[in-house]
């Protein structure tokens, strides 16, 4: 820590303030098709439901990848995982825009999601390392919050400038904002004095494959998975629902809408508050509730108004929950297994997204938007008694 304890305080605030940046950017980059379906479908004239598939795609890419560049973060340098994630990123945005086959799109979309993951696995573990104690939970609540703006202002900025311009055009600005804020990476990241740990890269794997033997372990990445299927998939699917009639909202309008979910980052400081003075167990319990209530909320309102106070709700309390499942899960396996559980639990939020985006769009075309909601609700139950029996197995384990 010496090393950290030497670092100019100016030096500290530049590398988390650019780590930040990098993250709203890199994450948001697998989000900005999400309210643009219709606007892709109509470029390579398809269905529009068959346009989902490039988010839903680039999401389970950015998750499969997050996983394998979460290891790989303490053995190779985090200023070549950054340097390589937005270089691969920002070359995938610009094919994107120039290819006229809709299968070779998603391919590139999908590669935007592999090379997007390798900055937030790498700045995520840079951080970690590299601030000093007393401003760890700071840096590291910046970092998550980044990464929840990142969602809210790519979908939204995305949307604007499509009505503006084109899709096309707005892939090229982002790609623009990402290379600008690469320029950067040389100055402000600096290669970490820490020695990475003796175990191999080899291990790191395995430690995690044997994590998913421990039956708690997978209850509580099951409520992950369940969650992320319910709040992608709905969120994605909203798209089309407030996109025809009654509401025929424009692109714009609904960019406009998505700013609710800013509501994310609140939810994350709501939690570390309501922590000081309530059990995590009972604090779970109360926002999967909430969670519940929300989707009927969305679901069943006429109104947009009621709908944008669901969107804000949704928001955030899953990302409110986000905290509580990562501090149960670290709580349950051992301390050098919890950056492997960390990793995990991403990979099954992210999974049951881009499975939840995939599997309701198929359901949307059977069964429309009433038998969506009706899913929704019945997977957020469930999630309520995958939790409770979690809860359970936590106190039994206690017991003994």
């Amino acid at each position: 820590m010496d090393s950290i304890s030497k670092e100019e305080p100016v030096q500290i605030k530049s590398r988390i303030v650019l780590s930040a940046l990098l993250i709203v950017l890199l994450v948001g980059s697998v989000y900005i098709s999400q309210l643009i379906f219709q606007e892709i479908s109509q470029t390579y004239h398809i269905d529009i439901l068959a346009a989902r598939n490039v988010f839903s795609l680039s999401c389970f890419f950015y998750a499969i990848a997050f996983f394998i560049y979460g290891p790989l973060s303490d053995k190779a340098s985090t200023k070549l995982l950054v340097l390589l994630g937005c270089i691969g990123t920002v070359c995938c945005l610009l094919l994107s825009v120039i290819i006229d086959y809709f299968d070779l799109y998603l391919v590139i979309m999908s590669l935007i999601g592999f090379f997007a993951a390798a900055v937030p696995a790498a700045l995520f573990a840079y951080t970690a390392k590299n601030t000093p104690n007393h401003k760890l939970p700071q840096a590291m609540g910046i970092v998550i919050s980044a990464s929840i703006v990142g969602i809210i202002f790519s979908r939204s900025v995305i949307a604007m400038l499509t009505d503006f311009w084109s899709w096309q055009v707005a892939f090229a600005i982002y790609a623009g904002l990402i290379t600008i804020a690469c320029i950067f990476v040389p100055f402000a990241i600096k290669q970490s004095s820490h020695q990475s740990s003796t175990t191999s890269v080899l291990g790191t794997y395995l430690a995690a494959i044997k994590l998913l033997f421990d039956k708690t372990v997978i209850i509580f990445l099951s409520v992950g998975f369940v969650l992320f299927f319910v709040y992608l998939g709905l969120s994605s699917l909203l798209t089309f629902y407030l996109k025809s009639a009654p509401f025929s909202l424009s692109a714009t309008v609904l960019g406009w809408l998505n700013f609710a979910g800013l509501s994310a980052v609140i939810g994350t400081i709501i939690t570390s508050k309501l922590l000081q003075v309530l059990n995590e167990r009972y604090l779970l319990i109360i926002y999967l509730l909430a969670v519940c209530v929300t989707v009927v909320t969305i679901g069943y309102s006429s109104s947009l108004f009621i709908i944008g106070l669901g969107i804000f709700s949704l928001f955030l309390f899953v990302f409110g929950l986000q905290p509580l499942v990562i501090a149960m899960l670290n709580k349950i396996v051992p301390i050098n297994s919890r950056g492997a559980i960390s990793s995990l639990y991403l990979l099954s939020c992210l999974a049951g997204g881009s499975i939840g985006t995939y599997l309701l769009g198929i359901v949307y075309q059977n069964m429309a938007w009433n038998g969506v909601i009706a899913i929704c609700v019945v997977l957020a139950i469930v999630n309520l008694i995958l939790a409770l029996v979690g809860i359970q197995l936590i106190k039994s384990n206690h017991r003994k």
